[in-house]
Parts: C-alpha cells; structure tokens; sequence
C-alpha cells in the first residue's frame, strides 16, 4: 500500500497540531510493506508536534515531503531542508523479517552490533530471531558509549553526502535521526550520559559546511544537538489515544 506524504500548511501552531492529529503515522511491520516512506512520516510528525510552538517553527509553515532532502520546511520566508535517517543495525531488519515469517513469538535477547558493519551470518540470524542466541552482557557504560558511536556514524555518513554537494538546494540543513539502535539504555539519565558521550565525537561533524541542527527521537524524547552541547524534552504523543 502507498502512503500518502506528509505533505501540510499551518498559519499557527494550534492549526500545525490539529492538521497533526489528523496524520495516520502507523508503521507497518518489516513484513508488512514498511517503506521510507512510513518512516519519514512518521519521524517528521512527531518532531513537528514536539516543536510546533518552539521557537524553532514560526508560521505560516509549509511542509513539502520531497526527496534529497526528505522535507522542506518553509518557515515565513525562510527555506530549510530536513534530510531524516533511521539508526538501526544493518542486519536488524533483515533478522526481524527472519523472526516476523518463522517465529512471530520468540523473544529477542540483545545483540551487540556495530555501525556499518555486517557481523552475523545466516545462521547466526536465524538463531537470533528465534530466541536461541543470547548476546554478550552490557558492563559498565559500554551501552551508552555503543550509542553515542552509532549516532556519530549516522551523523557521519549524512553529513559526507551533504560536503559532497547532495542538498545544494536548500542552504539551511537539518539533520532528523530516528533512534532505533539495540541498546538497553531507556532511563532519562542514560540518555543524557549517551548524548553527553556523543558530543566530542561529532563536534568535527559540526564544522561548516555542516549540517545546522541536529535531533534525534530517542526513546520518548527529542535531543537536539548544539556545538558542544545539547538539550532534551519529551516527545508530544498526539496520537496515543488513538
């Protein structure tokens, strides 16, 4: 099934968070038909109603979903482009399609996984997505450290495409990360001690050209990341009810 894109116009933040609720953002599973598409969508819609009367928005808004970059916010008079990414393992889809066809009641024990790199063969996979293969215990701060260098491989690799020219459109560039990475951190002081791990790690990321603001949806909170420092509220769940 295609979904629609999240495409909007709003004069106010109260007329922003009313077209919002009105958004279907449910993402089908991997099995299911999940694209890009039901993930930027959904990604966008809960950063836009986090932020809907931050100071970051001002209106009129209108939000166009393109392709490089994934949205263009057109903020009064002002064009910024919002390129989203989803931090997830790369073999993790691959895994839970193997448990959602072959055993859609297993329980899945942690692995450790790294950025960018293929760890587990076939076999391997099929142990995982059945339950049967437990992965290594998390000591120390090595859950939180995993994270911040996982969200520092993202940033990485979206901020190279963007030095090589991909985003020549818009000038003004911000960078939207959906959390997915396998780590037992859920805790707000978790979180706070892998975004602080983060900072020094991208800090080189952040020198023009670059990428003006950088957020990341992790867990039930919105980080937004500065030079050298970063903030956390939590995320606006304008659907939950439903």
């Amino acid at each position: 099934m295609n979904m629609p894109l999240l495409n909007l116009s709003a004069d106010t933040a109260p007329a922003l968070l009313k077209a919002l609720r009105e958004v279907d953002i449910k993402v089908p599973s991997i099995t299911k038909g999940r694209s890009h598409t039901h993930r930027e969508r959904y990604l966008m819609a809960r950063f836009l109603a986090t932020t809907a009367e931050s100071q970051l928005i001002d209106y009129p808004l209108t939000v166009t979903h393109r392709d490089k970059p994934d949205f263009v916010l057109q903020i009064a008079s002002n064009l910024i482009g919002v390129e989203c990414i989803e931090a997830v393992p790369e073999e993790w889809y691959e895994i839970e399609a193997i448990r959602g066809r072959k055993y859609p009641h297993a329980f899945n024990f942690g692995q450790k996984f790294e950025p960018g790199k293929k760890l587990f063969n076939s076999q391997q996979k099929d142990e995982i997505a059945s339950g049967n293969r437990a992965g290594l215990p998390w000591m120390g701060n090595s859950a939180e450290l995993e994270w911040a260098e996982a969200m520092a491989h993202f940033i990485r690799l979206k901020t190279e495409k963007l030095r090589s020219g991909d985003y020549t459109e818009t000038h003004n560039m911000w960078l939207l990360i959906q959390d997915e990475w396998r780590v037992p951190i859920h805790d707000p002081e978790e979180i706070k001690e892998a975004a602080t791990l983060c900072l020094p790690l991208i800090a080189h990321l952040q020198v023009q050209p670059c990428f003006s603001a950088i957020f990341i949806c992790c867990r039930g909170w919105l980080l937004s990341f500065g030079h050298g420092n970063y903030s956390m509220e939590p995320i606006r769940e304008l659907w939950r009810d439903d």
